[in-house]
């Protein structure tokens, strides 16, 4: 049955009349939604704020896809190839002495870069070294790249915080490094130190200027130098590279399109995806604990809406009797109840949603240091939109169904069985 104005006016009057006469219980259970939804509110934009810090942070560092050739067993042994047809059974098979040096990787570079897919492609060669420095010895890796390449893809230009990149092309055994290892070292921009490859091979290397990534992996390890100085450092020729990167202009197509140029160039290859599986992963239970413990709560208020509209009831029959007994529908009676409950929701909801701002700002406002996350001076915290009409939604929803129930009992009360007693 449909009800007109003057219906609907009169209900949610009745409503704030029981309300205003339950004033306590009712804002007890207001309080119940408003700190379901701060909680909600705070948690999420934290720990969504967290991950895309993270995301930004390691996803910046990566490439959409990379191609090089994987280190594998042999199809066969020596010992299945000489005796075809019997049992061999070999344990530890070593892996077969492969190059790992990339085939036709400059022509490969020269299609990329013409395919309309690719935003920036990058080819280099890193090797494992020691930095010596006075009875300092520490184990690293150093990146040989082409510095314009490379700066495309990983906006290298923006992390040098002290020196600069020019003379890395034109001056012989020189370096960028990462600026947790030069502090480890204890070596600034100008300073020479030695360098030891896997071989025990010895240079003099003259540091040009120091990076920081935010990765302390990179920070802390890492050193780049040009393609030519690098292959001197390892005695191969200049056709040598080890690894080509990819960006593209569409990052979810990298799984696709990274199965495509591993059948073209015969090479092996990965994507942003698989590199950053565990990242990922890792997001979606975050999300998952936040969802459950926000649902919680917003749950127990649930109940405590409930309860207080049911001893509302069980208070009010007598007044439930006589608006069925001067004509109230059934329908009438219902909305009398719901109305409340949809009252107390909006109400908390809003509240919350102001709350969980203000809390999330104060929050946004800390300062953090630290040794990890080199980059962060603040707490990291994201205030998109979506949270926040999420949070109204979920408020609604539960004081909702919260409220149907008492209000379906009230609405099915036999006036004439009240007023008998």
């Amino acid at each position: 049955m449909k009800m007109n104005l003057t219906q609907i006016r009169l209900a949610v009057s009745i409503a704030f009349t029981y309300m205003r006469a339950k004033l306590k219980q009712t804002i007890i259970a207001t309080t119940g939604v408003t700190f379901g939804i701060t909680v909600f509110i705070f948690m999420v934009s934290f720990i969504q704020g967290t991950n895309e810090y993270t995301q930004d942070i390691v996803f910046e560092q990566s490439p959409h896809l990379r191609l090089y050739n994987e280190v594998q067993l042999a199809e066969s042994s020596t010992l299945e190839r000489a005796r075809p047809g019997m049992i061999n059974v070999v344990h530890h098979q070593k892996p077969k002495d492969i190059l790992l040096s990339l085939k036709d990787a400059r022509q490969a570079l020269t299609e990329l870069d013409d395919d309309g897919r690719v935003l920036a492609v990058s080819a280099g060669l890193s090797t494992q070294v020691f930095y010596r420095l006075g009875s300092s010895s520490l184990s690293g890796k150093v990146m040989g790249i082409d510095f314009e390449r490379e700066n495309l893809l990983f906006n290298l230009g923006s992390k040098i915080v002290e020196g600069g990149f020019e003379e890395l092309a034109t001056k012989p055994n020189s370096m960028l490094m990462g600026i947790g290892l030069a502090r480890k070292l204890n070596v600034k921009t100008g300073d020479q130190l030695q360098l030891t490859t896997e071989r025990g091979d010895n240079f003099l290397v003259t540091v040009i200027g120091l990076f920081r990534t935010g990765m302390s992996d990179i920070d802390k390890q890492q050193s780049y130098a040009s393609l030519k100085t690098v292959q001197r450092f390892l005695k191969v020729p200049a056709s040598y590279l080890t690894e080509i990167k990819v960006k593209l202009h569409e990052k979810e197509l990298a799984p696709q399109i990274s199965e495509e140029f591993q059948k073209r160039y015969a090479y092996s290859g990965s994507d942003w995806k698989k590199d950053n599986s565990s990242l990922l992963e890792g997001e979606i239970l975050r999300k998952m604990i936040v969802y459950g413990v926000a649902g919680t709560i917003l749950l127990v208020a649930g109940f405590g809406i409930f309860n207080i509209l049911t001893m509302m009831i069980y208070e009010k029959m007598k007044e439930i009797a006589i608006l069925k007994a001067t004509g109230f529908s059934d329908a009438d009676v219902r909305w009398v109840f719901l109305t409340q409950a949809f009252v107390i929701g909006i109400v908390g909801a809003v509240m919350g949603l102001v709350f969980g701002f203000a809390l999330s700002y104060a929050v946004s406002k800390v300062p953090f240091h630290s040794d990890v996350m080199i980059t962060l001076d603040h707490l990291p915290v994201s205030f998109k939109p979506l949270y926040y009409v999420t949070g109204f939604t979920f408020g609604i929803l539960t004081t909702a169904l919260s409220g149907y129930l008492p209000s379906r009992k009230a609405a099915k009360m036999d006036p004439i069985a009240i007023l008998r007693g």
